[in-house]
């Protein structure tokens, strides 16, 4: 028996469809049809999933091997071969990293160079998060780097412009800027928005389907992102906010002000998105059983 033989009888043995695999192991239905066709063989973070689901060793699943049989299938020490060798090899998502990072090297000195300071740094920061992401994770790249890149057009708007998405959810800033006639902050504002409600469409779309059998992890995510909303509430109540702030006026440092701030806005945006995805996972798993 072959290894894509021996995943085809695992899974139907766990009654799971060709989806409904590809769907847990996140990679297309066509991936799985390749694997029991022995069309192509499984990475090996792949392997070391599907033995988990199928309840297996390793040995058992790629060798058909277990603790009482000691009986070995012809292929198997080629495609265990196959396996280190494809883990082992630098992958393209390394190769394009390293094209990002070096990029970001060449950009940031070359502005350096011609008086740019901190300009430099600033229009490399997408380089550099998308070269860093794409050596840290090993799928959905394109996802982490929307999500990399906006952050910094974003941070870039906020200490630039003053402008930012949340301008829309308050009403009286909203109101201020029409009768004002300040159109062009205001389209950027609902550009904002937009993205940032595209981009987490996406990220639901692309995890919805994951299994998340309990709602401890969701609920950890939502206490988060409520303390961090009410301390910031507090916060700029307060008045030590106000001195600083009128001291970074004072001292034309204002962008100081802002930067950490929307800093402080993107970490708590993070755990109410991570909140969101987890709670549609948990109620997804709880109604279809996917496991």
């Amino acid at each position: 028996m072959t290894l894509g033989e021996r995943i085809y009888k695992m899974r139907t043995e766990k009654g799971l469809s060709q989806g409904d695999l590809s769907e847990i192991l996140e990679v297309s239905r066509q991936s799985v049809s390749k694997w029991e066709n022995d069309g192509a063989i499984p990475d090996l973070d792949k392997i070391i999933r599907l033995s988990e689901i199928f309840g297996v060793s390793i040995d058992e699943l790629v060798k058909g091997e277990n603790l009482f049989s000691a009986e070995k299938e012809p292929h198997a020490e080629k495609a265990a071969e196959i396996i280190i060798r494809k883990e082992n090899s630098f992958p393209p998502r390394k190769i394009i990293g390293t094209v990002l990072l070096s990029l970001s090297v060449i950009v940031t000195v070359v502005l350096l160079a011609a008086g740019g300071g901190i300009v430099g740094l600033v229009l490399s920061s997408p380089l550099i998060l998308c070269g860093i992401i794409c050596f840290v994770f090993k799928k959905n790249i394109g996802l982490w780097c929307g999500w990399a890149v906006f952050f910094c057009v974003d941070i870039y708007l906020r200490i630039a412009t003053g402008i930012s998405s949340a301008v829309i959810l308050n009403f009286r800033t909203l109101l201020f800027m029409i009768r004002g006639g300040d159109f062009i902050r205001l389209l950027l504002a609902f550009g904002q928005l937009a993205v940032i409600a595209s981009l987490l469409a996406i990220t639901i779309f692309r995890f919805w389907k994951i299994p998340l059998e309990s709602k401890k992890l969701p609920v950890i995510f939502w206490a988060v992102y409520a303390f961090m909303k009410i301390a910031m509430a507090v916060f700029s109540a307060s008045h030590l906010y106000l001195k600083i702030r009128n001291l970074l006026l004072a001292t034309y440092e204002m962008w100081i002000y802002t930067l950490s701030h929307s800093l402080y806005v993107w970490i708590y945006t993070g755990f109410f998105i991570a909140a969101v995805v987890l709670t549609v996972r948990y109620f997804y798993t709880r109604k279809h059983k996917t496991i």
